[in-house]
C-alpha cells in the first residue's frame, strides 16, 4: 500500500500551500473592485493620444533584454514581471526565474542525494516555487499597504506645493524628494515620465495601475478629474487625505478587534496538521493508515477540502474590507 504514500504528501502540499494563501496573505486584489474608479481612469486612458501611449511602452521596453522582450510577448511571464514590479524586487524577471528554477533544481538534486524517492524529490521542487510564490505575494500585500499608509502623508505636501504657487509636477517631485519608499520611487518615477513630456493623464493612470489600492485609484481619479473639468484640486486633495486617514485609523481599529478571530482561525486551521504529528510521533502504526489504505487517503482529500473551505468562510469573516 505504500504506492498511496506519493497521493498523500501530494495533497499535503497542496492543502498546505493553498490555505496559507487562503488566510496569511491579505487580499491586496480586492482593493482593486472599485469598478466606478477604474472605469474613469480607463475612459480617461481612451482619450490619450496614441503618441504617449507609444512613448510610454517604448520607455517600459527600453531597459529589457532582448530574451525579456521575447518573453513578454506571453501573458504568464507579463503577468510575472508586473508582479516582481508590484513587490518592488528590483531584480530583472529573466534572472530570477533563472535563479528560482537553479533553487528548485538544488533543492531536488540534494534530495536525490540522500536517496528521496522521485515524488519526495518533486515536492521539494514544487515547495521552492511555493515559497516564492508565497514571498511575491506577501511583499506586494506588504507594499501595497505602506503605500496606502504613506499616501495621506504624500497628500499633504502636494497640497502645500499647489497652494504655493507651483505647478502640480513639482508637487510630485517634492514627494519624491521627501518621502520614503515606497512611495517616494512611485512619485519620482511619474516626476520623469510628467518632465520628458508625458501627459499627465498617462503619468498618473500608469502610477495607478503600478499601485493598484482604492486609495490611489481615488487619488488618480480626483487629479484627472481636475484635468478635465476644472476645479479646486487643493481642496479635493485636502478632503481626500483626511477622509484616508480616516479609514487608516478604522482599519488599525478593526484589526485589533478582531485580532483573537485571527488567533483562533490559526488554531482552528493548524490543530489537524498538529495532531497528526503527534500522533505519528507517538504511536506510527495507528496513523499509518492514512497514507497506506485507499479509505484514508480518500479521508484525507475529504478533510483537506473542508478545511480549505472552512478558512476560506473564516478569512471571509474576520478580514473587514474598510
Amino acid at each position: 500500500m505504500d504506492s498511496q504514500l506519493p497521493i498523500f504528501l501530494i495533497l499535503l502540499f497542496l492543502s498546505v500551500f493553498f490555505i496559507s494563501q487562503a488566510l496569511i496573505l491579505p487580499s491586496a486584489g480586492k482593493k482593486v473592485r472599485h469598478k466606478q474608479l477604474v472605469k474613469r481612469l480607463r475612459d480617461s486612458q481612451r482619450n490619450i493620444d496614441q503618441e504617449s501611449i507609444s512613448l510610454l511602452r517604448e520607455n517600459a521596453l527600453k531597459d529589457l533584454s532582448p530574451l525579456e522582450k521575447w518573453l513578454i510577448q506571453f501573458s504568464y511571464f507579463e503577468g510575472f514581471k508586473k508582479k516582481l514590479e508590484l513587490a518592488g524586487i528590483q531584480m530583472s524577471f529573466s534572472k530570477f526565474m533563472f535563479l528560482s528554477f537553479l533553487l528548485a533544481f538544488t533543492a531536488a538534486l540534494v534530495l536525490v542525494l540522500f536517496d528521496q524517492v522521485w515524488y519526495v524529490c518533486l515536492g521539494g521542487a514544487l515547495s521552492v516555487w511555493g515559497a516564492e510564490h508565497f514571498f511575491i505575494s506577501k511583499r506586494i500585500s506588504d507594499r501595497l499597504m505602506k503605500f496606502e499608509e504613506q499616501l495621506p502623508e504624500a497628500l499633504d505636501i502636494i497640497k502645500r506645493v499647489l497652494q504655493a504657487g507651483q505647478p502640480i509636477n513639482q508637487a510630485f517631485g517634492e514627494v519624491g524628494r521627501e518621502m520614503p519608499e515606497p512611495i517616494g520611487s512611485e512619485f519620482r518615477n511619474t516626476f520623469n515620465l510628467l518632465n520628458y513630456g508625458y501627459d499627465i493623464r498617462l503619468a498618473v493612470t500608469q502610477m495607478s495601475e503600478r499601485t493598484p489600492t482604492v486609495s490611489m485609484l481615488a487619488f488618480s481619479s480626483a487629479v484627472l478629474l481636475q484635468k478635465e473639468t476644472g476645479g479646486n484640486l487643493t481642496e479635493n486633495l485636502d478632503k481626500l487625505s483626511r477622509l484616508l486617514r480616516a479609514r487608516f485609523k478604522l482599519g488599525r481599529k478593526i484589526r485589533t478587534i478582531s485580532a483573537e478571530s485571527r488567533m483562533s482561525a490559526w488554531v482552528l486551521v493548524l490543530a489537524p496538521f498538529a495532531l497528526y504529528i503527534i500522533i505519528a510521533l507517538i504511536k506510527p502504526d495507528y496513523i499509518s493508515a492514512l497514507h497506506t489504505h485507499p479509505t484514508g487517503i480518500k479521508l484525507v482529500g475529504g478533510g483537506m477540502v473542508a478545511l480549505f473551505l472552512g478558512t476560506l468562510w473564516i478569512r471571509k469573516i474576520i478580514n473587514i474590507e474598510v
